[in-house]
């Protein structure tokens, strides 16, 4: 039996393995997250609902209150203006459920009082005269008008609003108890205590599903994060990988072939992979720094048309050979002067001037063009090529994200845009695409004049 128990879990271990193991580390800290959450609500949440049972209740004793001080103040006005009290105005004031009145005369019962009391109601009359004896309350004289004529006496459902007072000192004396119960009171805050309760209970699901919500939302950049970590390690490590296979490989053979014709051009490929794999690195250094903010720029007034001009030098023969018309633009007198790091907006333009060369076809044309809008310094990068579909540019400026679909171009790695971002951004900048009219890509990059 046990051995056919193992065995089922082994089985079905298998199955339900992979359910659980979509519960990551993270789907593991939105739990705990939102259990804590929800406690740290609920708790809130007890606190509102008590001051508010607080609140209400006390509003409640306010009103019995009012209630008892007024029919004590018409008994104890009709007690002293009254020749008699008939049998009927004693019923009236005395037979309903949360009140009592008891008529002494020269400290004993009177008629009415004797027939009408029950005995449970006479030991509470006993107990509150006990009472008043041992704090030697006196009773009251004139007129029931101020809170402090009255005192309260037993608790919960046995408690009572007590007045004693005095109708005449002179032979025979005569005075009254009237006793106002607190029981329908307390019913009623027990009824409502139950409701308050009831609704903090239901709200703890819909406080929990809120706080599952909450730290999802907040939690979806960290996943975001740590998906484009992953991707970034496995990119990387391809990227990384190519170089070092062919590496391998010519030291494989000239080692096993030293004199072979082919050294030469062995000797070449391995120069340039590691000349590919020095670059890649530079621009994964370059931009850990830039994320850190540990990158130096050194900021000083610079004119840009004096860079974009230097940088056409190079790149008319380029143009020339691949059969590519090139064209820079600038407005009159306007040298787009800011405030910038020249070798890290030289960087930005190089980027996008050899992704411009590189994406656009012989017989089209690529324009570097400089103007200035409002307190902003702006480079465009314009071409007539292929173009960038909608649904890739937010994508492009992503760490090893490439717009063709083939990644046989190895001198791409696809860092160079979220290079040029990062600069951008760290000049106060930013940078963009749309497309060009006609057809390609237009990418604008904008530097505020002043920081």
């Amino acid at each position: 039996m046990l051995g056919s128990y193992k065995q089922f879990l082994a089985q079905n271990g298998r199955i339900f393995a992979p359910r659980f193991s979509g519960l990551s580390w993270l789907g593991r800290v939105q739990i705990k997250l939102s259990l804590l959450c929800c406690m740290m609500t609920a708790l809130l949440v007890l606190a509102v609902v008590l001051f508010c049972l607080r609140i209400s209740e006390k509003n409640m004793y306010g009103q019995e209150e009012a209630l008892f001080f007024r029919k004590a103040n018409d008994i104890s006005y009709e007690l002293k203006n009254e020749e008699t009290v008939s049998i009927n105005w004693y019923m009236r004031n005395a037979s309903t459920e949360k009140t009592m009145l008891c008529l002494e005369v020269n400290g004993n019962l009177s008629a009415l009082s004797d027939v009408a009391l029950t005995e449970p109601e006479r030991m509470a009359v006993e107990e509150v005269k006990e009472y008043i004896e041992e704090n030697h309350i006196l009773p009251m004289k004139g007129t029931f008008s101020s809170e402090m004529e009255y005192f309260s006496y037993g608790k919960g459902k046995q408690g009572f609003l007590v007045m004693y007072g005095a109708v005449s000192w002179q032979e025979p004396c005569i005075t009254y108890l009237y006793l106002y119960s607190l029981k329908p009171f307390w019913h009623k805050a027990r009824v409502q205590r139950i409701w308050f309760l009831a609704v903090w209970l239901l709200s703890i699901p819909a406080v929990f599903l809120f706080s599952w919500c909450f730290t999802g939302h907040v939690l979806k950049p960290v996943e975001q994060g740590h998906e484009k970590q992953k991707n970034f390690i496995a990119v990387a490590s391809h990227e990384l990988r190519s170089p070092l296979a062919v590496l391998k490989t010519g030291l494989s053979i000239l080692k096993n072939k030293p004199d072979t014709e082919k050294s030469g051009r062995i000797f070449s490929l391995m120069d340039h992979e590691m000349s590919r794999m020095e670059r890649l690195i530079q621009d994964l250094l370059c931009l850990v720094k830039m994320e850190q903010a540990e990158l130096s720029l050194s900021f000083a007034y610079v004119e840009l048309a004096d860079l974009a001009e230097n940088l056409c030098g190079k790149y008319s023969p380029m143009a020339r050979d691949k059969g590519i018309s090139f064209a820079f633009q600038k407005e009159e007198g306007n040298g787009c002067r800011c405030i910038c790091d020249p070798q890290r907006i030289e960087q930005v333009m190089v980027i996008l001037l050899d992704n411009a060369f590189f994406y656009t076809p012989a017989g089209q044309s690529v324009t570097l063009r400089l103007y200035q809008q409002r307190n902003k310094c702006c480079i465009q990068v314009m071409d007539t090529g292929a173009g960038i579909p909608d649904q890739q540019k937010e994508k492009i400026f992503d760490k090893f994200y490439q717009a063709s679909p083939s990644r046989s171009n190895k001198d791409h790695f696809g860092l160079g845009l979220s290079i040029a971002k990062e600069i951008c951004h760290s000049h106060g900048g930013t940078i963009s695409v749309s497309d060009t009219k006609g057809g390609g890509s237009t990418f604008t990059v904008k530097l505020p004049v002043k920081r």
